[in-house]
């Protein structure tokens, strides 16, 4: 094997290559930001997140003690680790001693994977400024385009096994059992299968819990055995924060390692835990609004986000369309557009579903008398109000009156007493002004746009940045992770924008920002 001081000097003669300097050193160092390209988006980051208001973190940080990292520079490689779809915090801690982009963002300063994951964890208030920040750039600098809006979320899986699921009732076992025996039983050699009868509230478990119970139980003791005192305390605070979590949602179950998250199926059919991400944006692709709720369907969000949308903007043009997906029809979601006098766009999330002469929707609804007149011209009456257990909501209950002598009877009701029943949800009115709505050919197309406005956001933020799966647990800090990635895609969308606009121009230099 050739030595490097004779390698060097070895060549075909005969071929000629461009000179190199292997084994040089600089003479002159250079500077880490020269050897990055001008228009790099590294710089647009620093101008964005070097013009936020740091004042509080200066407050905290002042006076003894050891000094902390500036949270502008954590900041930084967050939202460069998204674009490059480098999430991990270990990666990041690498990319800051190896990669001169990293290196330039951080100022020179390598700090390690737990600083940069903490920070994450601990300042959403800050990664929600950062994003709002974007939002506010975006439409400074004319690049909104507000003519159209569009919502919609996607599941995206928890930091969370599908394994560690416990019932209220074994969690109440478990959580005793650690409490109070957990340390004793560890000082034992080995735990025989009748010892599991001795744990409280055990012996009134079905089989398979038992068998979840025992699992979790020699887990817990082959950690208490490794870690003592503070592995007791640890798992202690888990569990009592999943048993809050049981009691407060009136959960059946719930998950040990994110009790926050829930169970919600996914496009591909799989049932899993996971959140349920919410993002608004405009025509051209900017994130106007997020958040990640726990919800698995939409309906509940559309409210919050076109208030937090308003409070991004400022103002939101009468001419704004804004087009939702068939989860948000709902006739309370749709009476706050009216009242709002935004111009929305829901499809009926039963409109494509067979109907038959005699379905709901081919009663007409007669308001001078309160009364539904079925395709047979004959009427129901309004009989009171009554509670629908499937929807959780009062209805209006009307009674046909002439069923027993109508020769369609069994075409119409298929109930014991042959009379057929109607039921009008709340705001039925607004529901049947939006499904007519939604029918016309003006409506169709405008909703048409939808599909090139907020769905591929939705699949740059899952497939380019990255997100199959948050990797924080809780809802707070996966609401701040959200965060990060969203205003990510904005800064993204700025950097394509302005250098766009500075085509055959002198470098960007973002001092705008």
């Amino acid at each position: 094997m050739l030595k490097y001081k004779d390698r060097k000097n070895k060549g075909d003669k005969g071929m000629a290559y461009i000179q190199s300097y292997q084994g040089q050193t600089w003479l002159l160092p250079p500077s880490i930001e020269d050897l990055i390209p001008d228009d790099h988006i590294c710089f647009l980051i620093e101008s964005l997140v070097e013009s936020l208001d740091y004042r509080g973190f200066d407050i905290k940080y002042s006076g003894a003690g050891h000094p902390a990292y500036h949270p502008r520079i954590l900041l930084k490689l967050l939202i460069m680790g998204v674009l490059d779809k480098v999430r991990s915090s270990r990666v990041l801690a690498r990319n800051v001693r190896e990669n001169i982009v990293y290196m330039y963002l951080s100022e020179k300063l390598t700090p390690d994977f737990r600083t940069i994951s903490d920070f994450r964890k601990n300042n959403p208030e800050l990664v929600k400024e950062i994003f709002k920040h974007t939002v506010g750039f975006a439409k400074q600098e004319g690049l909104l385009d507000l003519s159209h809006l569009a919502t919609d979320g996607s599941k995206v899986k928890a930091n969370a096994s599908n394994r560690r699921v416990l019932t209220k009732e074994e969690l109440e076992v478990l959580l005793r059992f650690v409490e109070g025996e957990l340390q004793e039983w560890a000082k034992q050699d080995t735990i025989e299968d009748k010892k599991f009868v001795e744990m409280r509230g055990y012996d009134q478990l079905p089989n398979q819990s038992k068998k979840t119970i025992q699992k979790a139980a020699l887990y817990y003791l082959k950690r208490q055995k490794e870690k003592g005192e503070s592995f007791k305390a640890e798992i202690t605070e888990t569990l009592q924060k999943a048993q809050d979590e049981i009691e407060r949602e009136g959960l059946k179950k719930v998950n040990t390692t994110d009790p926050d998250s829930r169970f919600m199926k996914s496009k591909s059919g799989r049932i899993e835990f996971s959140y349920n991400p919410q993002i608004t944006t405009d025509k051209a692709g900017f994130i106007l609004a997020n958040d990640v709720c726990q919800d698995a369907a939409d309906y509940g969000q559309l409210q919050p986000q076109v208030s937090e949308t308003k409070d991004n903007i400022e103002e939101l043009s009468e001419a704004t369309a804004w087009s939702f997906d068939a989860g948000y029809f709902e006739g309370s979601n749709i009476k706050f557009l009216t009242e709002n006098e935004i111009d929305g766009y829901i499809p009926d999330n039963n409109a494509g579903k067979a109907t038959n002469p005699y379905d709901k929707k081919n009663f007409l609804y007669d308001e001078a008398s309160n009364e539904y007149i079925c395709p047979e011209n004959k009427r129901l009456i309004y009989i009171g109000v009554q509670f629908d257990k499937q929807k959780q909501k009062e209805v209006r209950a009307y009674k046909g009156q002439a069923c027993s002598e109508c020769i369609r009877q069994q075409d119409c009701t298929k109930r014991k007493s042959g009379i057929r029943l109607i039921k009008m949800f709340p705001y039925e009115a607004e529901r049947n002004a939006m499904a007519a709505k939604m029918k016309t050919q003006q409506a169709k197309e405008i909703y048409r746009l939808r599909q090139q406005i907020v769905e591929p956001v939705i699949g740059d933020i899952k497939e380019n940045k990255g997100l199959r799966g948050f990797l924080t647990r809780g809802i707070r800090t996966v609401r701040a992770e959200f965060n990060i990635v969203c205003a990510a895609v904005n800064i993204k969308r700025i950097w394509l924008a302005l250098q766009e606009t500075t085509k055959g121009n002198s470098p960007i230099l973002w001092q705008s920002a």
